[in-house]
């Protein structure tokens, strides 16, 4: 491992003139570069101390808070700040937003868009070297997918999936309300649990947008359509929390049975609740010298192939 782990924060004009909050991990001379998209009622700052090790494999990590989070919605730039003024300077359009309670987030409309505009924008930064995306509870060399919802382990009703998604496309989309979560299910790492209940940008509320198509597109990856669609060449990691209480680790386990990736790894944790990455030690350290293997095994096929 290189060892030296730089960290940047900064401010990224994404599509339809947002200011997404973005942090950096990287090293002097990294071999991979990874877009990293988190999870429900979360930010990015929350992977600070799992980031630093993993970039301290020589891999390039960028992260943005999804609209809706963080300090890109719940904390966002107004209109007298630095970098708004610079943009405006350039003649580029930006929307200063309102700072906002509970995540609004656009559903996926919004947010498959943001997550390509960052993905095509790695890809030209990268130049050449691989790139990953990496996503909690999602041009590329291979996917990480971190405890994926595509089923709660205590399963909701169709009834209330479908009256959510309705009531969303009845123009009630932006309507928000709590989706109770219990610290103690995210981690054993009491730290980490207070922490996340401390904090106002971990708040469990969500719109019914929002909501609806978490639970809506759960159930389209739950399905044999969805497994055949994934491209053969698009190498997958798919790793879950054995005793997670949240998102359904049988399901996943599932989903990755029926990939139709040719080169797919499944790793199931034992014992270790949705955030693997925030457990108690050694766990964090595990992780990410695990998938930092992954990554750069597949970073020196490419590599080799490419002689």
């Amino acid at each position: 491992m290189s060892g030296t782990v730089t960290v940047t924060d900064s401010y990224v004009l994404g599509p339809e003139g947002i200011p997404f909050f973005t942090k950096e991990w990287t090293t002097a001379d990294p071999k991979a570069y990874v877009v990293f998209v988190h999870g429900f009622a979360e930010h990015i700052q929350r992977y600070d101390d799992y980031f630093r090790r993993l970039a301290a494999h020589d891999i390039h990590i960028l992260a943005f808070d999804q609209r809706g989070a963080g300090r890109t919605s719940q904390a966002p730039l107004s209109a007298k700040s630095p970098e708004v003024a610079a943009w405006k300077k350039e003649g580029k359009t930006v929307h200063v937003q309102k700072a906002q309670k509970g995540v609004r987030s656009g559903g996926w409309l919004k947010a498959l868009p943001d997550i390509e505009f960052f993905v095509k924008r790695e890809s030209e930064r990268a130049q050449g070297k691989p790139l990953f995306l990496y996503g909690h509870s999602m041009l590329l060399s291979g996917v990480i997918i971190s405890g994926p919802y595509i089923r709660s382990t205590t399963p909701q009703s169709a009834i209330q999936i479908k009256a959510g998604t309705l009531a969303a496309n009845l123009g009630l989309g932006n309507f928000c309300i709590a989706a109770p979560l219990d610290v103690k299910e995210l981690t054993h790492n009491e730290d980490v649990q207070k922490k996340t209940k401390d904090d106002p940008w971990c708040e469990p509320s969500g719109s019914l947008r929002t909501l609806a198509d978490m639970l809506s597109y759960g159930a389209v990856l739950d399905s044999k359509k969805a497994r055949d669609a994934w491209p053969k060449d698009l190498p997958l990691l798919l790793y879950h929390g054995e005793e997670d209480k949240i998102c359904c680790p049988k399901a996943s386990g599932e989903y990755f049975e029926g990939c139709a990736a040719n080169d797919k790894t499944h790793k199931l944790l034992p014992g270790l609740y949705h955030e693997p990455q925030n457990e108690v030690e050694p766990a964090p350290q595990e992780l990410a010298d695990f998938v930092g293997d992954w990554i750069l095994q597949r970073t020196n096929r490419a590599t080799q192939a490419k002689l």
